[in-house]
């Protein structure tokens, strides 16, 4: 997505909620808010709580959650996109992960971690992959690539 002003349409959506822009929901809904959107890119940000719905007591979130905290960035990133031109979230699918890659065995419970997603291609047909990161402060965590299919606007699944 891009064009003149859409930038500044995507700036100001940074003060709404993840949810604005997904179609999970509590408790599957894992991102607290977004840090920042632009035309290629989203950073979106959570903190791991007591009573999170992949706690581990004693341990934390395991690592392998993160590539549903990075799937949920690329949901963001492409729902806001959509919303800045008007329409709602889109349906989007999880076709693979490659190469995931997570320095620690779990997110710990009372730290904040970044996630990012940055596009690499994208097609007309709604297959786009981006190349994702977690962060803890400017420490990467966690890298893979993820592939996804949006459906185009008024398509679902359920067809």
């Amino acid at each position: 997505m891009t064009g003149p002003g859409i930038s500044d349409k995507l700036d100001q959506l940074t003060n709404l909620p993840p949810s604005e822009f997904v179609l999970h929901r509590d408790p599957m809904l894992l991102l607290d808010r977004i840090i920042s959107l632009k035309p290629e890119s989203a950073v979106c940000e959570w903190r791991v709580r007591e009573g999170d719905e992949f706690l581990v007591p004693s341990a934390g979130v395991p690592s392998y959650i993160g590539v549903e905290h990075m799937a949920q960035c690329v949901a963001v990133h492409g729902g806001a996109c959509e919303h800045a031109l008007g329409f709602p979230p889109p349906q989007g699918l999880l076709l693979g992960t490659r190469h995931y890659r997570c320095e620690i065995p779990y997110f710990l419970v009372g730290n904040c971690y970044q996630v990012e997603c940055k596009m690499l291609i994208s097609n007309p047909d709604g297959m786009c992959a981006f190349n994702c990161r977690i962060l803890s402060g400017r420490q990467v965590l966690a890298k893979a690539r993820i592939s996804i299919l949006q459906l185009s606007r008024g398509d679902t699944f359920n067809e």
